[in-house]
């Protein structure tokens, strides 16, 4: 067995690897090939988060395991065991697993449900898991114009500065969500807000949704409002007991009857074509994202094949 500590995954892994490897999970969980729990936390009454992902993709098993409190204090492990033998095989510890992970998720989303010619991209957020979409983003669509908000004049400008050297192209940080939302093909709403981060009036026809925040029924979470929701023409989820389970934002609109829980479709089904992808130019696309342990177990696996190769890690 192997640990890797503080070891970035991108040091590893390409974000196009990451992305397949994502992608490959979507498709083995809706074949029945691939196994995953939907995500289970503990709140202590000190705020401090415990978050527990399962899943099973190929020859490995394990978790996602989660310390969180307040985005102030954030502690992350993947451990993978082998299917065959129940060995356990490696330790990811704090290797910012969970942003790409995320930032991928939401790339599937965009490469297969926003417009072809998709070229505008607004963002609100300026976090890690804003940073980690618009990568992400950048290996499935050609951009054109990347425009940036966050409450914080400071973060915003920041996040332009560090994502214009990463990407060289110009990010454009704006005085408001309204100039965030507006004139974009595809919106990533990556906060921690818990009231809805814009108005849903103000979506153009034809935009596709990446929507990142997904608390529970303890931790509640509303980067959405209602009217984003009833203008989305498509909603997507990466798992739908997972959603239900959490009772995420996505269930309690379907529990209000604000959408219908019929016309709410998991993107690995789209993925092997037994639900309806986008058939119109002028269509709203909603993708809801959810962190699944096979995600991590399919990217970790990866991570750790290719560690062995370069002798990487501490053995145990």
């Amino acid at each position: 067995m192997i640990l890797l500590k503080d070891f970035p995954i991108r040091e590893l892994l390409k974000m196009s690897e990451i992305i397949q490897a994502v992608e490959d999970s979507l498709v083995e969980l809706g074949k029945g090939t691939g196994y995953d729990l939907p995500r289970r936390r503990i709140h202590h009454t000190n705020r401090m988060i415990f978050g527990l992902l399962p899943g099973s993709f190929n020859d490995y098993m394990g978790a996602y395991l989660q310390v969180d409190r307040d985005r102030t204090l954030w502690r992350e492990i993947i451990i993978l065991f082998s299917v065959s033998t129940g060995e356990p095989l490696v330790i990811f510890q704090d290797c910012g697993i969970n942003e790409f992970r995320t930032g991928a998720a939401g790339a599937v989303g965009v490469k297969y449900l926003a417009r072809a010619n998709a070229d505008a991209v607004g963002i609100l957020g300026t976090g890690p898991q804003a940073e980690a979409q618009l990568l992400a983003i950048c290996e499935v669509r050609k951009l054109k114009q990347v425009k940036v908000f966050s409450p914080s004049i400071e973060h915003r400008a920041i996040f332009a500065r560090k994502m214009e050297k990463a990407l060289n192209r110009n990010i454009i940080a704006v005085n408001n969500a309204r100039e965030a939302v507006e004139g974009v093909d595809i919106l990533v709403v990556a906060t921690n807000s818990q009231k809805p981060a814009f108005d849903g009036s103000w979506l153009g026809r034809g935009v596709h949704i990446d929507s990142i925040s997904n608390g529970d029924k303890t931790r509640r979470r509303e980067e959405l409002d209602t009217e984003s929701f009833k203008r989305s023409d498509l909603i997507y989820v990466t798992s739908k007991p997972t959603v239900t389970v959490n009772e995420s934002d996505v269930f309690r609109m379907a529990q209000d009857g604000v959408i219908s829980w019929d016309s709410v479709y998991e993107l690995g089904d789209l993925l092997l074509g037994r639900a309806p992808g986008r058939n119109s130019e002028q269509q709203i696309t909603l993708y809801k994202l959810q962190g699944l342990g096979i995600m991590d177990i399919a990217i970790g696996a990866l991570a750790y094949e290719r560690a062995k190769e370069r002798g990487l890690g501490i053995e145990w």
